[in-house]
């Protein structure tokens, strides 16, 4: 029994589809070029694939079928796609193996007294239909994550299994089953196609166990950067309080300095004494940038620790004092994409040492806008800023992780040596 059952380019068609929802491709987002570009593709081969069987017989067609077929898939799917050469090649590998069932059962019917062409092209459109919806609600986000988190060399790896059964398929393309007994013919030939099956199904499962690993891992991160961004403003707090507590200890000491200089008619003295007190109790007081707490205390501690650093901080804060967002939630967002900010900015040099932060409730809407400069180049996936540095990425997961949960936008953007991290979360208070 050859490979291709039924007519080819019904088979051509259904990996099409399969490949289409395996790495979720949006028709939306194609270019006018490639919208019109491969379906017509697919349907010139799909027509080519069909006549050139019928042209030189199922035999012949078989060991053609790699560069009729699955080399131009290959190809196509790269240029929409550009996932790259060894990812690509694991998906065509895959998308055999998907259409594994549909020999399966051509099998059967072509073993069965209702060998009827008619029979076998409708139990291959069965076949194919329940293949498609299986990977669409089983396989389909599975393939994704995999696509979008697996290395060149971890696919590699797993392409060997899949590659393994490819080299299986076309060498007993021409295998006599028929001397096995019914049962292990059977077994022979589709004992491996179920194995690998297995394959996929646990592979898909520890991708899958992964994934709740890398979120518990993020939400960890962003505990600890909120713990570690309030130990600073506690400290900043006690620190304020401390030297607070001083100073009205010492305003009797001041008070008689200042009543001695006019008591022997020194008020110039006893004015340059007052300045120079005021100055040190502004420079002890944090400063108010709005009604809410927890954002004036995180402004005073970014402002502080931006003095510090050299970095000129711009802020434009207006903030009520009750938010309908928890406080763990608002200081995580903040402090990640203020420390991030910071991050990048401590790398460059004057005048580029420069960042500015906005937060205003406008309405039923928190808008929050922070901007730097970076230098080197950034490299987006998936919307997200990508870091090479070990512990670190999580923050801007946690920020897109925030703002989903209150069904709201972030976007990170970077153009023009400029990186803008922008929120909006809906609010009603």
């Amino acid at each position: 029994m050859h490979i291709v059952t039924c007519s080819p380019a019904l088979a051509l068609l259904f990996v099409w589809v399969l490949l289409w929802i395996l790495m979720d491709i949006r028709f939306r987002e194609l270019t006018r070029t490639q919208k019109f570009l491969i379906p017509t593709l697919i349907l010139l081969l799909a027509v080519f694939n069909h006549i050139l069987r019928l042209q030189i017989g199922s035999a012949a067609y078989g060991k053609m079928i790699p560069l009729t077929m699955h080399l131009p898939f290959f190809l196509i799917f790269l240029y929409i796609t550009k996932c790259g050469v060894i990812k690509m090649f694991f998906m065509i590998l895959s998308a055999l193996i998907f259409t594994a069932p549909a020999v399966m059962v051509s099998y059967f019917v072509l073993q069965s007294q209702y060998n009827d062409p008619m029979i076998l092209l409708i139990s291959n459109l069965i076949v194919y239909i329940v293949m498609l919806l299986i990977a669409q609600l089983i396989f389909r986000q599975g393939f994704n994550y995999l696509l979008k988190y697996g290395s060149n060399r971890l696919f590699l790896r797993f392409t060997l299994v899949p590659l393994l059964y490819y080299i299986y398929v076309f060498a007993t393309q021409n295998v006599d089953f028929s001397s096995f007994s019914s049962f292990s013919g059977y077994v022979v030939r589709h004992l491996p196609t179920m194995e690998v099956f297995v394959f996929y199904f646990l592979l898909l499962h520890s991708y899958k166990e992964l994934n709740q690993k890398r979120e518990l891992e993020t939400a960890q991160t962003a505990l600890y950067q909120q713990l570690n961004a309030a130990e600073e403003q506690i400290s900043l707090l006690h620190e304020a309080q401390t030297q607070t507590a001083v100073y009205r200890h010492n305003m009797r000491h001041h008070l008689n300095t200042i009543n001695g200089f006019l008591s022997l008619g020194k008020p110039q003295q006893a004015e340059e004494y007052i300045q120079k007190v005021q100055a040190d109790v502004e420079a002890i007081t944090p400063k108010r940038f709005c009604e809410n707490e927890l954002v004036n205390l995180l402004c005073s501690s970014y402002s502080g620790k931006a003095e510090h650093m050299g970095i000129r901080l711009t802020m434009n804060v207006g903030v009520p004092k009750d938010l309908p967002i928890s406080d763990t939630e608002l200081c995580s967002l903040l402090s990640n994409g203020l420390e991030n900010a910071m991050r990048a900015v401590c790398a460059l040099e004057e005048p580029d040492r420069q960042m500015s932060f906005y937060c205003e409730l406008k309405p039923n809407r928190l808008l929050i806008e922070i901007c730097n400069p970076y230098a080197g180049e950034i490299v987006m996936q998936d919307g997200l800023p990508v870091s090479d540095r070990e512990g670190h990425g999580y923050g801007c997961r946690s920020i897109q992780s925030i703002a989903s949960r209150h069904r709201g936008l972030c976007s990170f953007g970077a153009a023009n040596g400029l990186f803008t991290l922008r929120v909006m979360l809906p609010m009603s208070v």
